[in-house]
């Protein structure tokens, strides 16, 4: 049996936390392949983007495997040697342009496995009157918040089918 040292938790846009993912002594392969550990779908994503391991030391190494898109710790881009991840680090990949998927990362307690510290992301939630974002990126990005601006249109009543009539 493996014990989880550690949670990679997902973050949503307000900051709560949609998913989570257990860190154990086999390592979290995060990419855009069938088959990763963590399944993300975006073109920006590599195949197999990053991976992280824990060491024989007992640490937890975030290593960056895309030669062209980073992964950002605590801000701070991650190279192919990797960085130690500690309790509340936060952990960005890149999803479009101007979009991220956030992860926090929290150590849990051996015995119980309850998560250590605080979850919820410390980032500001978005305000109301800000424009939706395209998944696609900033192209979409003007017919989105075009569509948000115009009022919903009144239905349109069902016409009447008329009985077909003999000859």
């Amino acid at each position: 049996m493996t014990s989880v040292v550690g949670k990679l938790m997902q973050l949503g846009d307000g900051g709560d936390v949609d998913r989570t993912y257990d860190v154990a002594e086999k390592e979290l392969v995060i990419g855009r392949q069938n088959g990763c550990d963590v399944h993300l779908k975006f073109a920006a994503i590599s195949r197999k983007h990053a991976i992280i391991a824990v060491q024989t030391s007992g640490s937890v190494l975030l290593t960056n495997m895309s030669k062209t898109n980073p992964v950002m710790l605590n801000g701070v881009s991650v190279g192919a040697d990797g960085a130690e991840l500690r309790d509340g680090d936060e952990v960005v990949f890149p999803s479009a342009e101007a979009e991220h998927i956030v992860f926090r990362y929290a150590l849990v307690l051996k015995e119980t496995g309850a998560v250590l510290g605080v979850a919820k992301s410390i980032g500001s939630p978005i305000s109301k009157n800000e424009v939706p974002k395209s998944p696609l990126g900033e192209r979409n990005g003007a017919r989105m918040a075009a569509k948000a601006a115009t009022p919903a249109k009144e239905p349109t009543p069902a016409k009447t089918a008329k009985a077909a009539t003999p000859a």
